[in-house]
């Protein structure tokens, strides 16, 4: 006897096949997922769990500041952890259109010839600038730079700091960074302070007797060196003030020893300078 369709497609499968077993499988695409959690509405005691997870880096905290406000508050107001963050800023062109003089340069005649045909260069590249003024205009500081440097604690942060102001020409605050992470030991920030007192920058006169001090101290950090560029520069001005007898006495050979320091490390004006003052019999 023919058993009608109807009936084979109402029929229960029988028990113990597979078709009676309760479906396990991982919802796909078409699930409902209206009851699952957005991330900005995780609680912020789990942003210190997933911090542990995560490099300390800022880039990660600026994207993790971006999850929610409560997550961003968190991030600003922990001072611990705004501590241990490693800033980084390309020093070759932190902002667009702004520009700095490269190279190891370090008699200050010399840095201000470089740095007025910097200006004249960027000048003409930009319709905009019409005076030297023009591309001193201070962009913001991130957020999460200025909260980290204001910890006192973090050697990157205002190293970043530093760097940006002085790329801007803000030199008085590009000081105030400079200093703070010079007494942090940071080489760098030893060097730029001997720097600014060397060069005159800022409200700052011309102060030798300062700058090497600090540019002493710098060249000799052992346990933060000076890389090379930095290195180049701050042997060359303790060259000429040795040379010039600027807050120091005068001593050729002094002079002559530091020279040799920045020349090996590829400061082509002190390279000269060694040139002169043996051509001259001077040493």
């Amino acid at each position: 006897m023919a058993v009608p369709v109807e009936a084979v497609a109402d029929e229960p499968p029988p028990v113990g096949s597979s078709d009676s077993v309760e479906d396990t499988r991982v919802p796909g695409p078409e699930t409902d997922m209206s009851q699952s959690t957005s991330l900005n509405e995780l609680p912020p005691e789990l942003l210190w769990s997933i911090l542990g997870h995560l490099p300390s880096t800022a880039s990660t905290a600026q994207l993790l500041c971006g999850v929610c406000k409560e997550w961003r508050d968190a991030i600003l107001h922990e001072d611990k952890y705004l501590n241990n963050l490693q800033f980084t800023l390309d020093t070759n062109q932190p902002f667009r259109g702004l520009g700095n003089v490269k190279g190891a340069v370090a008699h200050r005649r010399t840095w201000e010839h470089k740095r007025d045909e910097v200006e004249e260069l960027m000048s003409k590249a930009s319709p905009f600038s019409r005076n030297k003024k023009s591309h001193h205009l201070s962009p913001a500081v991130p957020t999460l730079l200025e909260k980290a440097s204001q910890t006192g604690k973090n050697v990157s942060a205002l190293e970043c700091l530093g760097t940006l102001r002085e790329t801007q020409g803000d030199h008085g605050k590009a000081h105030k960074a400079w200093k703070r992470v010079a007494m942090l030991g940071s080489s760098t920030g030893q060097f730029k302070l001997g720097e600014i007192f060397y060069r005159g920058l800022g409200n700052h006169g011309v102060d030798g007797e300062e700058a090497l001090f600090w540019l002493n101290k710098a060249v000799k950090n052992i346990a933060v060196p000076l890389d090379s560029d930095s290195l180049a520069t701050a042997a060359g001005i303790m060259g000429f003030l040795h040379l010039d007898g600027e807050g120091t006495q005068a001593c050729n050979s002094n002079a002559v020893k530091w020279f040799r320091v920045a020349s090996s490390n590829g400061n082509k004006e002190a390279s000269k300078t060694l040139g002169w003052l043996y051509n001259t019999g001077q040493y």
